[in-house]
């Protein structure tokens, strides 16, 4: 079985930084923030031997920039696999239940 590095780009990173600060200083529940970050992180490390696993998303246009997402609790984790590195790129961490699209059109431009 091919094992991957996973890499939590800065834009993946700054998701989960507005989360821990949205659950610990808007809901005021640090406890809970911590949590959810663990679980995420829990999930993203699986990523080690299962990202090709997970079929791209269908959707247009990310489809055609072969970008694949698992669920984390209430959040999508959206990654790129670089075959050539054996590197999992997570790109984007968003909540399920804003619009996916337009929290991801910063990809479009890249």
């Amino acid at each position: 079985m091919k094992v991957y590095k996973v890499m939590i780009t800065p834009d993946a990173e700054s998701d989960l930084v507005e989360l821990k600060d949205y659950i610990t200083f808007e809901l005021l529940s640090p406890g809970t923030a911590l949590a959810y970050i663990q679980e995420i992180k829990t999930e993203i490390a699986k990523l080690e031997y299962l990202a090709p696993s997970i079929a791209p998303v269908q959707e247009k246009p990310f489809k055609s920039m072969e970008i694949r997402k698992i669920v984390a609790n209430n959040f999508y984790v959206y990654y790129w696999i670089n075959e050539n590195t054996d590197t999992v790129f997570v790109l984007n961490i968003i909540y399920k239940r804003r619009d996916q699209l337009k929290a991801l059109k910063h990809l479009l431009s890249e």
